[in-house]
């Protein structure tokens, strides 16, 4: 049970949704939605149910409630007592890391507005596969990582971000960019541009697609996003990126997204550090950062059991 989970708790109270709590917090449905089924898991008794749209708090969550405000009463008054604000303490040194495109997308962003916030904060900032990041949390090398898939979950605190929307691109002189869909059939036998890597976002997509049953027709593999993009843009074949990567390119028509009927083409990605051991000050600052930045607000329509 953390702090933060109490506050989460005492918005969706205060609103009796799950969305209002979230657009009062700044951080994503999921977000808010994962905090307080965690803080859940610390007790027997019931804080909430959920009544159609409606979060309900329940007589004991009422109870908790009054007991929660008073927590968090005196943790503030400690705080002004006995704390000082992050920027006038001594020096500090935060480490963070990211998967090869969420690093450069979401986490560079906010790693630059933390600087400014913080000058004085020595910040390390590590880019390497979704494993390796996570590998490195658990090695306490660095303290707070974003990625899409988590092999450990019951050694970490892992707190849905939001969901990153993969499109499938032609360039607009290629053949079948003239076509407005095409079935998972005709994705398999098209010309595919795939990154090299094993845990590559798009080897997921297109493993669902082999599940079907068709074999894939890769025709080149690349070490990066980056690469992917340029072959595509050459007209050599079909790829898959993250949308936010090729979205000017996309905007301008040099680009072509392929509509794939049935094939999931959302990942959730996943802020996670280390289960048992409390953010420092700079890591907790860090965490409110990238909970509240523009990127953290989910691109996917939220079901009903979020409201």
């Amino acid at each position: 049970m953390t702090l933060h989970q109490l506050k989460v708790f005492l918005a969706i109270a205060r609103h009796s949704s799950i969305t209002k709590a979230s657009q009062e917090l700044h951080i994503s449905e999921p977000s808010v939605h994962q905090q307080v089924k965690s803080l859940q898991m610390n007790f027997s008794r019931s804080l909430y149910q959920k009544v159609g749209r409606v979060i309900e708090i329940t007589s004991d969550g009422k109870a908790f409630s009054a007991k929660a405000t008073e927590i968090l009463r005196k943790a503030e008054e400690l705080e002004r007592q006995f704390g000082q604000t992050l920027a006038a303490n001594s020096p500090g040194h935060l480490a963070v890391g990211g998967s090869h495109v969420l690093s450069s997308l979401i986490l560079a962003p906010v790693v630059a507005t933390f600087k400014t916030r913080y000058p004085d904060i020595e910040i390390e900032f590590r880019t390497k596969s979704g494993p390796f990041i996570e590998r490195l949390v658990l090695g306490e090398k660095i303290d707070v990582g974003l990625v899409v898939n988590v092999s450990f979950p019951s050694l970490l605190i892992v707190e849905p971000f939001r969901y990153q929307e993969m499109v499938v691109i032609v360039s607009k002189q290629h053949a079948l960019s003239k076509k407005p869909k095409l079935t998972m059939a005709e994705l398999a036998q098209a010309p595919l541009i795939v990154r090299t890597r094993r845990n590559s976002t798009s080897k997921q997509i297109l493993g669902e697609v082999e599940q079907h049953g068709f074999e894939l027709n890769i025709l080149m593999k690349c070490d990066s996003a980056q690469g992917v993009k340029v072959a595509v843009a050459k007209g050599l074949g079909v790829g898959l990126l993250y949308r936010n990567h090729v979205e000017q390119e996309i905007r301008r028509g040099e680009l072509k997204v392929l509509n794939i009927p049935g094939l999931k083409m959302h990942i959730q990605s996943f802020i996670i550090y280390k289960a048992g051991k409390s953010p420092s000050p700079a890591g907790q600052a860090f965490l409110e950062l990238l909970r509240q930045s523009p990127e953290a607000k989910p691109t996917r329509t939220r079901h009903s059991d979020h409201q």
